[in-house]
């Protein structure tokens, strides 16, 4: 993706590249390069923080990285590793040394690591504050931006180096920094300014429209980056996306766990989080979503959508609805379907709306931990308590979480376009989200679904054509064919042919067809 002026036309063009619609994400961008020049001049007026001087980008680098300084990044080169933030500080010291011999002008700049050809980290998960950097300049769509990148990168060098100096100081920030930033992104009152820009809460509708996501974003960052101005200046950084992302990835970089003392083979499993940087996650995941109940990711339906002439007498049957990635923001989802299902129905449900505002398949808890399925198991186990049948339904990451919690159902599950195998997967962005923790997430979800199938309950998955979504539903199938092959009738695949994009979902609900899919999936065992 692009590094722009503008805080959210990044965002489009990351949510498009996952939808696999590469050519409206390159469309998109172009649009808003011609949009944003309109006023880049003013905006970098205001770019700059205004206690640093913009000299500064001329000026000579004290530590300049050898001339064999290998460019390679391997996938399994993670933030936790003991080089990863010295390797990340090179290619900060690199964007500002090659500005000597290079400009915007040239259109030859050899930043591009070879195995890395595109930046794909999302822009609040990353540690990799380097190579956002190095995206931004090599991306850079004016000489305006260009300088910008240039000069965050001498920024970003000038201040770790003299943390380092500092006296009793072992970290590469300011003691304390993290947990500032954090503090800021929690206050009372930018949750009141974030909570004034939801339209609802949860319920009234399916998915919402993505023009108001896009907006929502932008918002968001907005109120982000305006609070946490007295900690860009501090590291003299912009005031500007690129700013506030190098800001977010020196931060987690600085407090990924130590791991120097385990073999090679064992660094990429661990997770890489601190205590502040988990706090800090946790604010950041609080702050960026769509959903206004306190601790954002459950809010219980009783009488889901009923209509005032129905009686509001709690039913059996328990509907749990898991939220996907969305439009690059959690909110909860299919609230609009199952209200018309049940006011249709003869005796009424509830709903328990599920989000994961971190973006993690369910893998992280609301402390920014990785206890996540856990808290989410608990939580969902002692809503289900008072009923006799439970069922689950979502879709792409909602749908990975339906079948993930799939052995807490007692009737049916649907889940559309799930992941399966997260480690071969775009959609994935976060740098925490290690090899161990997806395969965690893949041996849990295979277990919990053969537990399902064992105990009676239907998994029903719905699939486009679109090759990604076949293969994860295609290793679905292979695995609890080999492992329940009596029961395997229970695991129905419905491929819908006319869809070749991974939104199976939206493409139902614009043909008219959703509610009629979850009524048939959803009740097909439930005798009340």
């Amino acid at each position: 993706y692009h590094a722009f002026t503008c805080i959210h036309c990044i965002e489009f063009h990351v949510i498009m590249r996952r939808r696999h619609n590469v050519s409206l994400a390159y469309l998109f961008m172009a649009v808003c390069q011609l949009r944003c020049s309109c006023y880049t001049s003013t905006a970098s007026a205001f770019a700059f923080p205004s206690s640093v001087s913009t000299g500064r980008l001329g000026c000579a680098l004290g530590a300049v990285p050898s001339t064999d300084f290998q460019m390679v990044l391997p996938p399994e080169f993670e933030p936790n590793h003991p080089h990863f933030f010295q390797r990340q500080l090179d290619l900060c010291r690199r964007i500002v040394t090659e500005d000597a011999t290079t400009s915007y002008l040239d259109g030859d700049r050899i930043g591009v690591l070879p195995e890395r050809h595109r930046f794909v980290e999302h822009p609040r998960c990353t540690a990799r504050f380097g190579e956002a950097l190095l995206h931004a300049r090599d991306h850079a769509s004016s000489d305006n931006e260009y300088k910008l990148a240039i000069y965050n990168a001498q920024s970003l060098v000038d201040y770790v180096e003299s943390s380092l100096d500092e006296s009793n100081n072992t970290l590469a920030v300011r003691n304390g920094l993290i947990n500032d930033i954090a503090e800021c992104l929690s206050t009372s009152s930018l949750d009141q300014f974030r909570k004034l820009q939801l339209e609802c809460d949860a319920s009234d509708s399916d998915f919402t429209p993505e023009q108001f996501d896009l907006e929502l974003i932008g918002r968001l960052y907005y109120s982000a980056i305006s609070r946490t101005k007295p900690y860009l200046r501090e590291v003299g950084l912009t005031f500007d996306h690129t700013g506030f992302t190098a800001l977010l990835a020196l931060c987690r970089a600085s407090s990924a766990t130590d791991c120097a003392s385990m073999s090679s083979s064992k660094y990429q499993y661990m997770p890489i989080l601190s205590e502040p940087g988990a706090r800090l996650d946790a604010a950041l995941s609080n702050h960026f979503n769509a959903i206004t109940v306190t601790g954002r990711r459950f809010f219980f339906s009783h009488h889901h959508g009923l209509e005032s002439s129905r009686p509001k007498t709690r039913g059996k049957h328990l509907i749990v609805a898991f939220s996907s990635l969305g439009n690059g923001i959690v909110r909860h989802e299919f609230g609009g379907s199952l209200a018309k299902l049940n006011n249709q129905m003869a005796e009424s449900f509830s709903v328990l709306f599920v989000a994961d505002p971190a973006q993690s398949w369910y893998q992280k808890d609301d402390r920014g931990g990785f206890n996540g399925f856990a808290q989410y198991e608990s939580r969902i186990k002692a809503a289900s308590k008072p009923y006799k049948h439970v069922s689950l339904i979502g879709d792409s990451m909602g749908g990975s979480g339906a079948l993930l919690f799939s052995h807490l159902a007692t009737e049916s599950v649907v889940a559309f376009a799930p992941q399966v195998d997260l480690a071969r997967d775009a959609h994935v962005s976060r740098d925490d989200m290690t090899l161990l923790v997806k395969e965690k997430f893949q041996t849990r979800l295979f277990e919990n679904a053969e537990e399902a199938i064992k105990k009676g309950v239907t998994l029903f998955v719905h699939r486009g054509v679109e090759s990604s979504d076949t293969q994860h539903t295609d290793q679905l199938l292979s695995r609890l064919a080999s492992k329940c092959p009596l029961e395997n009738e229970r695991l129905k695949i419905i491929e819908h042919s006319d869809c070749n994009h991974h939104q199976i979902a939206v493409h139902l609900k614009q043909k008219g067809h959703l509610l009629e899919a979850i009524s048939t999936c959803l009740m097909s065992n439930v005798v009340m």
